[in-house]
């Protein structure tokens, strides 16, 4: 899901790059004040584990291959702040020392792969888990936090490719998040795994009531911090006037996307069945695990 140079506008992209930049400057202002000594070596090393998955992929389904995003899980280990200045090392990593991602589209990348995913991996567990410590209900809202937020964050991908002409809007919008619905059951897989095995070994590090934790006007905050840049996008993205490279590129890839329109739809419901027959499975699994306790 790394944006490389060339397909966004540059409206789109400096946009996203102001944004993710004050983003990154208010969450380090804030980790300065609340984060504890024992959160910041936990950084390095979720942050070295986070880089290290995203390098896997795995095969998917029509010949594509997906991998792990961990933003939602750098959030509930770390809280919200503190796993976005992590994820956003982590992606400014790969575009400099990989070429994972392109430097003018660097903005939309940490936006994408580092705001939405920690914000909204983190606010989907917090509903989900409430205040119960019980394993059972840790693993749904930890599988919930990982699927919710890689299928967030591919649409809002998708949004920004759309709005610069990359792809039709139509179409990106529904395979791109279609596809992601699949990686998101892994994503979802390995939250739940990595919550549950430190439920057992590291129930310290579960403590979401110490640094980096949300308070009402952080929520406040964090919607606008995500809801401005779709303002901004479709203000970006409002011109209809290519240039003459573009009207060339425009005039010989449409018919290529009238034939692709139908796959992307197919593609959709395919994503979408699959994932509700393993989101049921999972939670029939826990209601039969539930039940089955004396």
């Amino acid at each position: 899901m790394h944006i490389p140079d060339g397909f966004l506008t540059t409206r789109v992209a400096l946009s996203l790059d102001v944004i993710s930049a004050a983003g990154i400057l208010f969450a380090a202002r804030r980790a300065r004040i609340d984060l504890s000594d024992r959160i910041i070596p936990l950084m390095g090393v979720l942050g070295a584990f986070v880089f290290a998955a995203q390098m896997l992929n795995f095969p998917v389904a029509g010949g594509t291959s997906g991998h792990l995003i961990g933003g939602s899980l750098l959030a509930i280990l770390l809280g919200p702040m503190a796993g976005f200045l992590t994820m956003a090392t982590v992606v400014i990593a790969q575009a400099l020392f990989l070429q994972d991602g392109g430097l003018i589209a660097l903005g939309a990348n940490i936006f994408n792969i580092g705001a939405i995913t920690c914000f909204s991996g983190y606010a989907v567990f917090r509903l989900f888990k409430g205040k119960s410590g019980r394993d059972n209900r840790l693993a749904v809202a930890g599988f919930l936090a990982g699927w919710f937020s890689s299928v967030i964050s591919s649409a809002f991908c998708a949004l920004q490719l759309g709005l610069s002409g990359a792809v039709p809007l139509q179409i990106g919008l529904a395979a791109i998040p279609g596809y992601h619905m699949i990686v998101g059951v892994i994503e979802g897989a390995l939250t739940a795994g990595v919550l549950g095995f430190l439920s057992r070994v590291r129930p310290d590090l579960l403590d979401t009531n110490g640094a980096g934790r949300f308070r009402g006007a952080d929520w406040a905050g964090a919607l606008v911090f995500i809801g401005m840049p779709a303002v901004i996008l479709v203000l970006a993205g409002s011109s209809s006037l290519p240039d003459p490279m573009e009207k060339l590129l425009i005039a010989s890839q449409s018919h290529v996307a009238e034939e692709s329109a139908l796959s992307g739809i197919d593609f959709l419901i395919s994503g979408t069945i699959f994932t509700l027959v393993i989101v049921t499975g999972f939670l029939l699994a826990f209601i039969w695990r539930r039940r089955s306790r004396p």
